[in-house]
């Protein structure tokens, strides 16, 4: 059995939509978003179970419909302040995304000028060295030997020039 089954007349149906408006006001007060939902649905099946469909009743129904409405657009009006809620907090997020991205391209760009400036320091000591491994070397040792150590010396200025350009050449 339903609700609707034994209501008859003008009289019943228009204490039955007091009930339902006095529990739509309730629902519209309340935070849960389901009880408007349920409140909604018994206006809707108000309008969908009264009868007779005579100027008196259309009217009735007509006041339950805008009940129905005010409340689904009070839940609608929630859901769009929450989405709006989380599309701010999705902006602030990506902010906060682009923030950690630049910092740490600005750190590993850090890091790697700190490489790079370690590296062209171990060149040009290593630069050093050999010029003074070669500059002790007689003009008697292995001529061969020397001319590599030659060619080591440039080859190591010729990258570290490069290293100091960043790469290019």
């Amino acid at each position: 059995m339903s609700e609707w089954d034994n209501i008859e007349g003008l009289q019943q149906w228009t204490d039955k939509l007091g009930e339902l408006l006095d529990a739509a006001k309730a629902a519209a007060r309340s935070p849960d978003i389901e009880a408007r939902l349920v409140v909604s649905d018994r206006l809707a099946a108000f309008i969908v179970n009264s009868r007779p469909n005579d100027a008196a009743i259309k009217a009735l129904d007509e006041l339950a419909a805008k009940a129905s409405q005010d409340l689904m657009l009070g839940t609608i009006e929630e859901r769009l302040r929450e989405i709006a809620g989380r599309t701010a907090e999705w902006h602030q997020l990506a902010k906060q995304f682009r923030e950690q991205a630049e910092t740490a391209g600005m750190r590993a760009a850090e890091i790697r000028l700190e490489k790079t400036r370690r590296v062209a320091l171990s060149l040009t000591e290593s630069v050093h060295l050999l010029q003074d491994l070669r500059s002790s070397l007689s003009d008697t040792e292995d001529p061969e030997f020397v001319r590599s150590l030659a060619r080591a010396v440039e080859t190591l200025r010729k990258l570290r020039s490069q290293i100091e350009r960043g790469g290019k050449t």
